[in-house]
């Protein structure tokens, strides 16, 4: 039983010998030691008091050694605990098979000392509560299970005088006592020392998760201050090289030439526009700039803007419903002009896309929606998520902004659509100001 045990329960296999952690510290394994000795020296006394016959009380008296000498040599007090604190727990062979040996050692005290009739019946539990915490369902627990019904069985089967006499009172009482004192003492120190090792990995997980979103913080302002000097470097150029292209378009003499030279010129205007989306959705961090705003008119400016694109395509555009917002009017331009060209951009000719704004319940809605193609659940599901795009030249970084420029406001963005009857863009803003912890760290 010393090879790895399967996904189920914790890996067993050969490791080091166990160390005794602070959750489990060496005072109170050692107190643990000591009450185990206590304990058992009082079932022997007891026995020997009552009357008990002498070679079952003999047999007892060295079942209890033996796991006390277990408990002893391969510290089975202490790995439940840390099975909680650190899994997977490892365990040796030699380790496991004491273990399950323990646990049948429990059944073979209640036989010799009256079977179902035992005072020593309720603490077969202990070993087997233990072993689940450590294993889980795997190999090793199963075999212990099988112990269980095995001895279980044979308590049912055997003859009453292979059993043993009864223990008589008081002295059954006595026993029982102590036996469910010994379950009771050793579960509960297991019980607090998980308690504990539960707690301690909760904080653990805490400081990292803070730590991680600390460091990804000053990720995105070592990417916000590299934008910087991207911007610096690469506009000029592109405004040079535009500049030129038109230059050269209007001076040349051929057909072939200007259509050419077109190209060039869409594509240079192409690479601006992708540094743009790339400069913005570096900039998810920035400080807001909030200022009172009007919903109507700051989507009234956007749908100037796209005006010419919808009159060329054959879709009309309008807007409807008005809200009061403190908003940094950048930042939610930004937004709206992405959630309305993606719109423009999946509606066919003749279509039409709307921008409705409702105030209600302390938030203010905005709506973009559009009768274009709509978008099938597994396109849906990505919406979003940072350079996935369905386009052919985009770059997928568009609705990731907006939906950080909603959730830094305090709100959230929501895509529904289905294929064939469009799509629904629903962004909600607070009409108050709200504080917003790493506001942008929920993009895509």
């Amino acid at each position: 039983m010393s090879e790895q045990v399967h996904p189920n329960g914790p890996g067993l296999a050969s490791a080091p010998a166990v160390v005794i952690t602070d959750f489990q510290p060496r005072w109170l394994w050692k107190a643990k030691s000591v009450v185990h000795v206590i304990i058992s020296v009082l079932f022997v006394t007891l026995l020997v008091r009552a009357g008990y016959p002498g070679w079952r009380t003999a047999a007892i008296g060295a079942l209890l050694f033996g796991n006390w000498l277990r408990n002893l040599v391969f510290k089975h007090h202490v790995i439940p605990v840390r099975a909680v604190q650190e899994p997977p727990v490892t365990c040796t062979g030699p380790s496991t098979t004491a273990w399950l040996i323990g646990l049948a050692s429990q059944f073979v005290m209640v036989g010799l000392s009256g079977g179902l009739r035992s005072p020593f019946l309720v603490a077969t539990i202990g070993p087997l509560s233990s072993m689940l915490v450590v294993y889980g369902w795997s190999r090793e627990t199963k075999t212990a299970m099988r112990i269980v019904f095995v001895g279980a069985a044979s308590l049912i089967l055997l003859p009453t005088s292979w059993l043993g006499p009864s223990v008589p009172e008081p002295y059954f009482s006595q026993l029982a006592g102590l036996a469910l004192f010994s379950i009771a003492f050793f579960q509960t120190a297991y019980l607090i020392a998980m308690t504990r090792a539960l707690n301690e990995s909760h904080s653990r997980i805490d400081r990292a998760r803070e730590q991680m979103a600390q460091e990804a913080l000053a990720r995105a302002r070592e990417l916000e201050h590299l934008s910087a000097q991207l911007s610096h470097e690469l506009k000029n150029p592109l405004g040079a090289i535009k500049a030129l292209v038109q230059l050269a378009r209007r001076e040349a003499c051929e057909d072939q030439s200007r259509e050419r030279l077109e190209v060039a010129e869409n594509e240079v205007e192409r690479m601006n526009s992708i540094l743009q989306e790339y400069l913005s959705f570096s900039r998810p961090l920035d400080k807001l700039r909030r200022e009172r705003c009007s919903l109507g008119a700051l989507a009234d400016e956007v749908l100037g803007i796209v005006g010419a694109q919808a009159a060329t395509a054959g879709v009309a555009i309008r807007r409807a419903g008005e809200a009061l917002v403190e908003v940094d009017t950048r930042r939610l331009r930004e937004a709206l002009f992405n959630l309305v060209t993606n719109a423009l951009d999946a509606t066919a000719s003749g279509g039409k896309v709307e921008v409705r704004i409702a105030q209600r319940d302390g938030e203010a809605q905005v709506e973009v929606r559009d009768s274009g193609r709509g978008m099938p659940p597994e396109v849906l599901e990505r919406v979003g998520t940072p350079f996935f795009t369905t386009r052919e030249q985009g770059t997928g970084l568009g609705v990731a902004m907006a939906r950080a420029a909603f959730t830094q406001h305090g709100g959230s963005l929501e895509y529904r659509s289905e294929e064939g009857r469009g799509t629904v863009v629903v962004g909600v803003l607070p009409l108050q100001q709200k504080r917003v912890t790493l506001g942008a760290a929920s993009v895509g």
